[in-house]
């Protein structure tokens, strides 16, 4: 099988990598084209000691209250079973207790009790597509920003993003009330990603 690490992963379209897994078993299957995905937080950064050490027993998504970790389907091979996140569609609410990694029984999902969990990715914010550039007063993205995380603040009546506590976790674009949001979600390790880590 190629060598994936996470952060390459996170480039990869689904399609893209059923093509990747169908190449490496032998099959050439074909999965859904659709959005980038990342792994529940906590995950190891290194995606082929995740796919060795996760033992695709699903409990990260049982725990998960939300019900936003999602499993790949049998499609996938080698990845059947492993959790994702599609955070524009499913936004994780990065939890203060974070359930999904308590549940994990192998440590592909673990919390260093010492640091902070890295960001599942980052958000970009385009203040042209922001209502409040056009008069609409609007503070949805502040106020479903996690309490833990509060990564946007309004400054005169405009959102401010701190790019060093955004966790990724997609709320934000999620509950945008911009058509289309005025967020976007920036891999990381995706050419062009923002500084802010």
């Amino acid at each position: 099988m190629p060598g994936f690490n996470r952060r390459q992963l996170f480039r990869l379209r689904l399609g893209d990598l059923s093509r990747e897994v169908g190449r490496a078993v032998g099959d050439g299957g074909e999965g859904e084209e659709g959005e980038l995905f990342i792994r529940p937080p906590g995950a190891l950064e290194d995606e082929s000691a995740f796919l060795e050490i996760c033992e695709r027993c699903g409990s990260c998504a049982e725990a998960c209250p939300h019900d936003v970790v999602r499993k790949f389907d049998p499609v996938f091979g080698p990845f059947e079973n492993t959790p994702f996140l599609d955070p524009p569609v499913a936004p994780c609410r990065w939890c203060a207790e974070m359930p999904c990694i308590g549940a994990c029984p192998s440590g592909a999902l673990r919390m260093d009790e010492a640091r902070p969990l890295a960001p599942l990715a980052k958000v970009s914010l385009d203040l042209d597509k922001c209502l409040n550039t056009v008069g609409t007063l609007c503070d949805t993205c502040s106020f479903r920003c996690p309490s833990g995380v509060k990564a946007i603040r309004m400054v005169r009546r405009r959102p401010i993003l701190d790019l060093d506590r955004c966790t990724g976790c997609g709320m934000c674009i999620y509950h945008c009330e911009a058509e289309p949001s005025a967020f976007t979600l920036v891999y990381l390790g995706e050419p062009g990603e923002e500084s802010g880590d």
